[in-house]
């Protein structure tokens, strides 16, 4: 496991400036998303507002409701785990790689989106607590899942981002040829997601447990 996840770490530094562009577009993206909320821009609090009181009916979260209601802390961790992975990093920022060039722009503006509603959706939940403060608690549970997720879909995004850009700049990997580029580029991508899985396993653990033990 040391061995695979050193081999995670030296794709990670080879990759750096990549890594570092996604990251950066996603704190740009938050403090956008930020700064609309703070200075009260009524088109976007009106989208953003039925977006957070959506989030408790949405059907994705109702076997994470389930497992809190029977007591199932373990299932609520796996499940969280898994949309994350599969649906958060995969679907929406790594499976779009597969597409020469044009998945890089897919990958960046899902990067970019995600970070401004996520700006967004955090600072208008903060204005609303504090006219009805939850506490302390909720805001460490908050603050250290946004850092583990998103240090994880930036990870996937970079894979994504790389994939696609692998197969239209082969020299990239110092090659002339596309298909020997991609698969270099897919060996990357499946060393980048040790680091997801376990960011998002951290993650999980952090905000379910976090919940379970504030919740009534």
């Amino acid at each position: 496991m040391i061995t695979v996840l050193n081999v995670s770490l030296k794709t990670a530094k080879k990759m750096k400036e990549l890594l570092l562009l996604v990251t950066v577009l996603y704190i740009i993206s938050y403090c956008i998303g930020y700064f609309v909320i703070h200075i009260q821009e009524p088109s976007i609090t009106r989208f953003i507002e039925p977006m957070l009181e959506g989030i408790t009916t949405n059907p994705v979260y109702a076997p994470i409701i389930d497992a809190f209601e029977n007591k199932n802390l373990i299932f609520a961790i796996f499940y969280t785990f898994m949309v994350n992975f599969f649906g958060g990093a995969f679907a929406s920022t790594t499976l779009p790689g597969f597409i020469p060039l044009m998945g890089a722009a897919i990958s960046g503006f899902v990067t970019i989106l995600r970070g401004f509603l996520i700006g967004a959706l955090f600072t208008y939940a903060a204005s609303i607590e504090i006219e009805n403060p939850v506490g302390i608690g909720w805001t460490i549970v908050a603050i250290g899942t946004l850092i583990l997720e998103l240090g994880a879909y930036v990870f996937s995004a970079t894979a994504g981002i790389n994939l696609s850009l692998s197969s239209m700049f082969p020299n990239r990997y110092f090659t002339n040829s596309r298909k020997i580029a991609f698969k270099e580029a897919l060996k990357d991508a499946g060393s980048l997601y040790i680091i997801v899985a376990i960011l998002l396993m951290f993650g999980a653990i952090w905000e379910m447990t976090g919940l379970f033990l504030l919740m009534p």
